[in-house]
């Protein structure tokens, strides 16, 4: 899963970037390019456009006008250098993007708002083997085998206002917004607490050094902070301040007056620079408009952005993002094959899509990229063990039943009619490539063989039959049951098709309910779902978050679909108490996220996966087909391929900053 390359521009660097940390630089290696990062002389290419220079034609006439600070003073005084992928940019252009629906924010965080305190190296290996970098911090330290983490700031850098850029912000995002228990009043998110329950210690040892310190070792909190959109790890206080009670008195009436009825649900939009443009950011480009105004986002260059290319040139290359908000999927699909999308990810690229889309390449003057799916499987299916109804639960946690319903399923049929011959068969279990694989885990019972099939759901006490031939149950009712599907996933409604008529042939109804998501996760997490189907995800060794949540119940909503009581039992919610073999496998977990040596926490991993290996919570279908995006011929520095790791984050670690756009 590690991006690759072709024969496609120039090869300078290449080998540098793969090797991840050869990414980043001090900015006192000024010698990269002949030129001093402050030196006013041109430098790098032109392509027609004249001398590249120290920073954007439309900042420089800025500054010519008075109304913007001279590039050497917007700059912290060690900015981050970014090594280009292919070749030094130009500046100019708009990247033309899309969003489907305005829910979509995660593709603007992860194209324009991928700035964390530290970050992924570009060459993604796994959690647990891909480096981690400085990014927002200039340098970084562990103390006491993962009790401490110290983090030193850059020293000048500001916000995209032009405020300092401190401890203090750090000290604000932590006291008053992450641990506030009025802004959390159900839990702080597990990050923040250690094993006690108690919070973490915050340390602000001077305006540039941070320190979070913890009872015992945090084990994949880099990773966590490097990967997880949600977290914040610092906001701007002299912006956010007046939105709290504790740091200012008019904050509630701020909230009355904007229509909110509390501080907390105001300060929460406040602090979204996609809902609120007024927000300082980080970030390379600036909201102009918040989603929902308009029908596009359109964000422009930060000026204040402290990240430079080898030549000592202020980041990004390119002016303007423009990302439409789309209502359907097919018109991402128009929009990509006419050539309207300078770059995309997500959504469009599959099987079903792909032939129109490969076919509109040279009319469209783009191409396809790889885009290699993190999930594990095409479709996993979960029965709910833990289901209120005693007699269904009786029927589903029976592991003959499930084996069976495993071997009665025509896999090949399924991949060659609905995913064009891509994949293999398998089950929730990890792929190939991962630290965790297992073969036999995975091709366990998926085998098409009805004779398995009978014998295993006679062995499970479902022998006798009625005059449709459906089997009977103990109280001699038909053994039926529903899956819920959400509509929007035709590969599995299409799957599902198949799947009940090859369980029909073995004796088992099946009736199949497309829903939305909405009500689908509504009857889920209510434990009301017989059966329900999704995609699988990684086990992820290093944080305990992620896709963990398919292998044992950890999760009430992501293991609601077959264990979301115990889940409850272990997140202290109520719930009831898992078997024993389950409530080893929750403590296995545990040890696990307390290991910070990542050999041990990997064979403790190993250990909860023969559990759930022998459990089979899931019945999954084959492994996914590659899917894939696209990118115009004139925008330049982007890899060739891209891993699909939720916590990867794709686009963000390829540092879209240093994407160009040429003119022809």
């Amino acid at each position: 899963m590690t991006p690759e390359r072709t024969n496609r521009g120039p090869l300078a660097r290449r080998d540098v970037l793969r090797g991840g940390a050869g990414l980043f630089a001090l900015a006192s290696m000024t010698g990269l390019s002949g030129c001093g990062f402050f030196d006013t002389d041109p430098a790098g290419v032109s392509d027609g456009r004249g001398a590249k220079g120290k920073e954007a034609p439309m900042l420089k006439d800025l500054v010519d006008q008075g109304k913007l600070p001279k590039v050497e003073e917007r700059l912290p005084a060690t900015p981050l250098v970014v090594e280009p992928l292919d070749e030094v940019g130009i500046y100019g252009g708009t990247w033309h993007s899309a969003m489907l629906t305005q829910e979509d924010k995660s593709w603007l965080h992860y194209t324009m708002g991928y700035e964390p305190l530290v970050r992924w190296a570009p060459a993604w290996e796994g959690t647990a083997a891909t480096e981690v970098l400085p990014n927002v911090a200039e340098s970084f330290e562990i103390r006491g085998d993962g009790q401490e983490y110290v983090f030193t700031l850059r020293r000048g850098m500001r916000w995209s206002d032009g405020e300092p850029f401190t401890a203090d912000d750090f000290e604000f995002a932590f006291t008053y917004y992450n641990i506030d228990t009025e802004l959390h009043p159900d839990s702080i998110y597990e990050l923040w607490l250690s094993q006690s329950g108690q919070p973490a210690r915050f340390v602000k040892d001077d305006d540039y050094t941070v320190r979070f310190v913890y009872e015992e070792p945090k084990a994949g909190f880099l990773e966590q902070i490097a990967g997880t959109s949600g977290l914040v790890l610092f906001l701007p206080k002299h912006y956010l301040a007046q939105f709290h009670p504790a740091l200012d008195d008019g904050a509630e009436d701020r909230a009355r007056s904007a229509g909110m009825d509390r501080w907390v649900d105001y300060i929460a939009l406040q602090a979204d620079c996609w809902v609120n443009p007024d927000l300082p950011t980080v970030n390379p480009w600036l909201a102009q408009n918040a989603v929902g105004e308009g029908s596009s986002v359109v964000a422009e260059r930060n000026p204040y952005y402290w990240k430079v290319d080898p030549d000592g040139s202020q980041l990004p290359y390119i002016d303007k993002m423009v990302c439409e908000v789309l209502q359907d999927a097919e018109v991402e699909v128009l929009k990509v094959s006419n050539g309207d999308l300078d770059m995309q990810l997500y959504h469009f690229g599959t099987i079903r899509n792909k032939p129109v889309i490969a076919r509109s390449q040279d009319e469209g003057e783009y191409d396809l990229i790889d885009f290699v799916p993190d999930t594990v499987n095409t479709m996993i299916i979960g029965f709910n063990q833990t289901h209120p109804d005693e007699a269904k639960r009786a029927v589903f946690a029976n592991k003959d039943f499930r084996i069976g319903l495993s071997y009665a399923i025509d896999r090949e049929k399924i991949i060659n009619t609905i995913y064009g011959g891509e994949g293999q068969p398998w089950q929730c279990a990890p792929i190939p490539g991962s630290d965790l694989y297992d073969r036999e885990m995975g091709e366990q019972y998926t085998a098409y063989d009805p004779d398995k099939a009978n014998e295993y759901l006679d062995r499970a006490g479902y022998s006798e039959r009625n005059g449709d031939g459906i089997r009977l149950r103990e109280d001699g009712s038909p053994l039926k049951f529903t899956v819920l599907v959400v509509s929007d996933y035709p590969d599995q409604v299409d799957a599902l098709d198949l799947i009940r008529t090859n369980w029909r042939d073995v004796g088992v109804d099946a009736t199949i309910q497309r829903v939305a998501e909405t009500l689908y996760w509504e009857r889920v997490e209510a434990g009301e779902s017989e059966a329900a189907t999704w995609t699988g995800g990684p086990f992820d060794i290093r944080t305990g978050a992620g896709g963990n949540h398919y292998y044992l119940p950890t999760n009430p909503r992501g293991s609601s679909r077959f264990g979301s009581a115990w889940a409850k039992w272990y997140t202290n919610q109520g719930g009831s108490e898992p078997p024993e073999d389950v409530r080893h496998q929750l403590e296995l977990f545990d040890q696990m996220r307390l290991t910070f040596d990542a050999e041990e926490a990997t064979e403790l991993a190993r250990q909860v996966l023969a559990i759930t290996k022998d459990r089979l919570y899931y019945i999954g279908i084959s492994t996914p087909p590659t899917e894939y995006g696209v990118v115009r011929r004139t925008f330049h520095n982007v890899p060739d391929s891209f891993t699909g790791a939720v916590s990867y984050q794709a686009p963000g670690p390829s540092n879209p900053e240093q994407y160009f756009i040429s003119e022809g």
